[in-house]
C-alpha cells in the first residue's frame, strides 16, 4: 500500500511539474511525511533527487535556445552555496533534535511558506483579472553591474547578476533545508521579482530544477539521506505526469497559470493543514 501511495504522488506531482514549472518536492514531502513511515530526512534526500525525471522530460520538451541558458547557469552558482547551507542546517537541526522535532520544523516550515505564496499569488491573479496588474521587476537592481537583459511583458530591461545571484543562495537554501526542488519559488520569484512573463519563468525554473537535482543526487548522498526504491517509483510516475503537464501548459495563458498555481498552493497548505492538526492530535 505504501509502494503505491509514493507511485500515485510522484504521477500527480509530475503532471504539476509540468504545467508550472515546479518540481513539486513542496508537495511530496509533506504529503508522503503524513501517508507514510518514512523518516522525514530520507524523504527529503529522495524527493529532492526525483525531481530529475519530470524535469528532464518536460526539459525534452521545450525548444530550448542557448540564450535562455544564461539565468539558469548565473542562478546555480548561488543555488549551489545555498543548498550546500541548507542541507547543513538540516543536518545540525536533525543532530540536536529527534525525529519528531525535525518532522514538526520540516512541516511548519512548509505551511508558512505555502500559505504565504498562495495568498499573495491569488490576490495578484485577482488584481490582473480586474485588469489593474501589479508591478514586476521589484528586484532587477540595474544600476549594480554587470548586468543581463530580458525580455519582459512588454519591452526589454536589465538586471543584476549580482541580485540574481543572491536569489539563487535564497532558493539554495530553502532547496537544501526542506528538500525542495526550487521551483515553487522560482517561478513567482523569476515574474514578480525579475519582470520575466510567466510561461518564460516556468521554463527557465525547469531547466533549474533539473540541475539543482542532479547537484542534490551528491549532496543528499553524502548525508545518507537517498532511499533508491522510492525515488525509482516517484521517477516512473513524475516521468510520466510531466509530459502530460506541459501538453496542458502549452495551451493556457500565463495570467489563468499564475492564478491555477495560486489556488494549487492554497488547496495544498489548506490540506496539509489538516492534515498537521489532525496529525498532532
Amino acid at each position: 500500500m505504501e509502494s503505491l501511495i509514493i507511485l500515485i504522488s510522484g504521477t500527480v506531482v509530475g503532471l504539476v511539474a509540468g504545467l508550472f514549472g515546479v518540481g513539486g518536492s513542496f508537495l511530496l514531502v509533506p504529503l508522503l511525511t503524513f501517508a507514510t513511515n518514512v523518516p522525514a530526512e530520507i524523504l527529503i534526500g529522495s524527493c529532492a533527487c526525483q525531481v530529475l525525471g519530470p524535469a528532464t522530460a518536460a526539459i525534452l520538451s521545450y525548444r530550448i535556445r542557448l540564450k535562455e541558458l544564461q539565468i539558469p547557469f548565473i542562478l546555480l552558482g548561488g543555488i549551489v552555496s545555498g543548498t550546500l547551507m541548507g542541507a547543513r542546517g538540516l543536518q545540525a537541526v536533525n543532530d540536536y533534535g529527534d525525529a519528531d522535532s525535525v518532522s514538526s520544523v520540516v512541516q511548519m516550515s512548509y505551511l508558512l511558506l505555502i500559505w504565504s505564496l498562495g495568498l499573495f499569488s491569488l490576490w495578484e491573479a485577482n488584481r490582473h483579472r480586474r485588469m489593474k496588474p501589479i508591478s514586476i521587476g521589484w528586484l532587477t537592481m540595474p544600476w549594480i553591474k554587470p548586468t543581463l537583459e530580458v525580455f519582459g511583458r512588454q519591452r526589454r530591461h536589465a538586471i543584476s547578476i549580482v541580485a540574481l545571484s543572491l536569489f539563487g543562495v535564497i532558493v539554495g537554501l530553502l532547496s537544501g533545508f526542506l528538500g525542495l526542488s526550487g521551483g515553487v519559488i522560482l517561478v513567482p520569484g523569476l515574474h514578480y521579482l525579475f519582470g520575466i512573463p510567466t510561461k518564460r519563468s516556468a521554463r527557465l525554473s525547469m531547466i533549474l530544477v533539473g540541475m539543482i537535482a542532479v547537484q542534490a543526487i551528491f549532496i543528499h548522498a553524502g548525508y545518507h539521506r537517498i532511499d533508491l526504491k522510492i525515488v525509482g517509483m516517484l521517477l516512473v510516475g513524475g516521468t510520466v505526469g510531466a509530459q502530460v503537464g506541459v501538453i496542458l501548459s502549452d495551451r493556457t495563458t500565463g495570467g489563468t497559470l499564475r492564478k491555477q498555481f495560486a489556488w494549487l498552493l492554497l488547496a495544498s497548505a489548506l490540506g496539509l493543514t489538516g492534515f498537521f492538526l489532525f496529525y498532532k492530535n
